[in-house]
């Protein structure tokens, strides 16, 4: 990994294991494909590490959440208490279940942060090693990666970038949909 590469992969490998809407697995693919077996299971320990730090950050940025909310959380948020909450932290860190649970289970319940971090580490890490492993069996044209990655890279940008306006009825973008439901129920009265 030359120092071009690893200025690249740390920062996405970091982010994309955050809140932030992007998966990793095309960015370790894209990367792992480009390098020799032994480098690509590096980056995944990398990776994994870069989980890590992003679990403490998780911890921190919610913590600044908990104190500035009403410190009354509805019901319907997940509550594991003790061994249990990391036991369900690396199991929904190993597959490949929505992890924004575990984050809103932090809401009610912060958790120890080194055990956290090391739940979510440990984790990944078989993940990110089966990710490596099993990428090259599937045998797809070398290009492959760059688009996946790509695509990736292009949605996640989307969603950061681009509001869910559309779901506001007071929409400026929307204003004909809402002018045309007044005009008809001026009409029915």
């Amino acid at each position: 990994m030359s120092w071009l590469e690893a200025v690249v992969y740390v920062p996405l490998a970091f982010f994309s294991n955050t809140a932030l809407p992007m998966a990793f697995d095309p960015v370790l693919i894209h990367f792992a494909a480009h390098h020799s077996t032994a480098a690509a299971y590096v980056f995944a320990v990398v990776a994994s590490a870069c989980a890590g730090l992003a679990a403490a950050t998780d911890i921190k940025l919610l913590d600044w959440f908990h104190r500035r909310g009403s410190g009354e959380w509805p019901r319907w948020l997940p509550h594991w208490r003790g061994r249990t909450f990391y036991l369900w932290t690396f199991l929904f860190a190993l597959l490949p279940l929505p992890f924004a649970v575990v984050r809103l289970a932090l809401l009610r319940h912060p958790p120890e942060m080194v055990r956290y971090c090391l739940a979510v580490s440990l984790g990944r890490l078989p993940r990110y090693l089966a990710t490596v492993f099993l990428w090259p069996v599937l045998g797809l044209p070398s290009g492959t990666t760059g688009i996946l990655l790509g695509a990736v890279v292009f949605v996640a940008a989307l969603k950061l970038l681009i509001p869910d306006s559309h779901k506001r009825q007071d929409n400026p973008g929307f204003h004909w949909l809402s002018e045309s439901r007044r005009r008809s129920e001026l009409r029915e009265r």
